[in-house]
């Protein structure tokens, strides 16, 4: 598009017909194509710019939603693991205060000793009510180291599910955080993309706007060149309005001839039939 001051209007009063009418051209062309960019950037820029950021702006608002819910993920993850390293802790306090406390028996030793008394007190195998309590005392005694082994068993295989869960649970929650670290990427991406959309819908409409001053500019321009154009028309009517008519040869003739006789009759002559007579050059 030809630059405004590369058709400057200041000096409009000097300029001929012809170079107004090749400036009228050029800022016709100059303001078609102006209008022509005002519509592209209001039809089509501004429309698709708008269209791109409300789609980028679900896509962002469907990332943090779904980062929302990794992160109460996590932080369940994180109260559980909590919950079983609590656990794990009492699990192995209590294993390890009874490790001192274990027998020194085997629980099948010990089961022997137990159903061996315990024969002795069904059959009545045993001298006085001294010996029959010794024989309970001993039963007794080996059923506690076996309920203490078994304990120590049970309490030692809930600590191999617990380190297990535990384990479980780590990578699930290591799982959750490169997840989360990959979302967080993505929202920030896509907050980039937003930021951009926006920058470049703001250069659309300061685009718009140095576009609509410069219509103005050029129509006023325009208004100028045509109000010149009709100076000139008008001027050139007048002129030919007042050029005065062609006078043949034939009827300057007529005139002169008559303009003699009179003049020959001593009839007194009027300033265009003395013209006539004595002025011949200026016709």
């Amino acid at each position: 598009m030809p630059r405004l001051d590369q058709n400057p209007v200041s000096n409009i009063g000097s300029l001929h017909w012809n170079d107004l009418v090749l400036m009228k051209r050029n800022l016709s062309l100059s303001i078609r194509e102006v209008t022509q960019r005002i519509i592209d950037i209001d039809t089509n820029t501004l429309p698709r710019l708008n269209q791109e950021i409300q789609k980028t702006k679900k896509e962002l608002k469907e990332l943090i939603v779904k980062s929302n819910r990794i992160r109460k993920s996590i932080q369940s993850a994180n109260s559980d693991l909590l919950d079983l390293s609590g656990k794990i802790r009492q699990s192995k306090n209590f294993l390890s205060i009874m490790q001192n406390r274990l027998p020194e028996e085997t629980e099948e030793t010990l089961l022997c000793v137990s159903k061996f008394n315990q024969s002795l007190i069904d059959g009545g195998n045993y001298g006085s009510t001294r010996e029959k309590d010794q024989i309970l005392s001993i039963i007794r005694d080996a059923s506690m180291k076996m309920d203490a082994m078994r304990a120590f068993r049970a309490i030692k295989e809930q600590l191999q599910q617990l380190e297990s869960q535990c384990q479980v649970s780590k990578i699930s929650i290591r799982t959750l955080d490169d997840e989360s670290r990959l979302l967080q990427r993505e929202i920030s991406k896509c907050k980039g993309q937003i930021q951009n959309l926006f920058n470049t819908k703001h250069q659309a409409i300061e685009e718009r706007e140095d576009r609509l001053s410069k219509y103005n500019q050029i129509s006023m321009q325009l208004e100028r060149v045509n109000a010149q154009l009709d100076l000139l028309a008008e001027a050139r009517k007048r002129q030919r309005q007042d050029q005065p008519r062609p006078v043949y040869s034939a009827n300057i003739s007529k005139a002169k001839e008559f303009a003699k006789k009179k003049l020959q009759s001593g009839a007194k002559l009027s300033l265009e039939e003395l013209r006539l007579l004595y002025d011949e050059s200026e016709y």
